[in-house]
């Protein structure tokens, strides 16, 4: 009686494997198609896309995990699967937003020439053009700015590609986002201004640039200082030697 029972049960763990194997190996193939594209494995991961049917969402996550790994090639490959160019990431990026945050040109590039949304905006309202200037990712700026990216759109602090980029002393940033008409006057709800954050921060270059681009030099904050102000409070001289044959007061 028990061996009868235990030929029973070999069969039925015989038999339990056929059924589940299948799918066991669908997870398999998934998870090897992700494993290839961030060890950059493109021949892999051509195999596999030729070979086998990935499920879309699979195909997707492997493009955002191709997009962080800045591999062109795969992400070329896995467009032309199918994935989806404006698929979300966790932190709300889509492709083209990570990859200008990281300042994978060649990928940004590709993303665009694809179609990829230039102005799509994530959680926090960053675009690829706001991370990209966080950044000072400049190449990557000239190209999504010849996308036509819009040039003065604000994270959900207030902040702009142009505020960001003066806070930061991104002198080249700075002129390319003035040249795309950023508002080089725009006021955070406590009334900075770029001009203010560059100024705050000592950034000589960029107030150069600003006040070059008529920035509004005694404009005055809602606490009452203005961008001379903050250069005398951090005791700036080249600044303030700036600022005044500029003619602020």
């Amino acid at each position: 009686m028990t061996g009868l029972f235990k030929n029973k049960l070999a069969k039925f763990i015989f038999l339990l494997f056929i059924f589940v194997s299948p799918s066991v190996w669908s997870v398999n193939i998934d998870t090897e198609l992700i494993s290839a594209t961030d060890k950059g494995n493109f021949s892999l991961v051509k195999k596999i896309l030729d070979t086998k049917h990935i499920e879309q969402k699979e195909l997707n996550v492997a493009f955002l995990v191709a997009v962080k790994k800045g591999n062109a090639a795969i992400v070329e490959r896995l467009l032309q699967a199918g994935a989806d160019i404006n698929s979300r990431a966790d932190n709300s990026y889509t492709p083209l937003m990570q990859a200008s945050r990281d300042g994978r040109e060649q990928v940004v590039e590709i993303l665009l020439a694809a179609g990829a949304d230039v102005n799509a905006v994530s959680e926090e309202n960053d675009t690829a053009l706001i991370l990209a200037s966080e950044k000072d990712r400049r190449k990557v700026i000239a190209l999504l700015l010849a996308a036509q990216a819009k040039v003065n759109e604000k994270r959900s602090n207030g902040m702009t590609a142009l505020l960001l980029a003066a806070q930061e002393g991104y002198q080249q940033t700075i002129q390319a986002l003035i040249n795309a008409n950023a508002d080089v006057n725009y006021q955070l709800e406590n009334g900075a201004t770029a001009l203010m954050l560059a100024v705050q921060h000592g950034h000589l270059g960029a107030v150069y640039s600003l006040i070059a681009a008529n920035a509004d030099l005694d404009h005055k904050a809602s606490n009452g200082m203005t961008a001379m102000m903050l250069a005398n409070r951090y005791h700036y001289k080249e600044i303030i030697e700036l600022l005044k044959k500029a003619g602020a007061k």
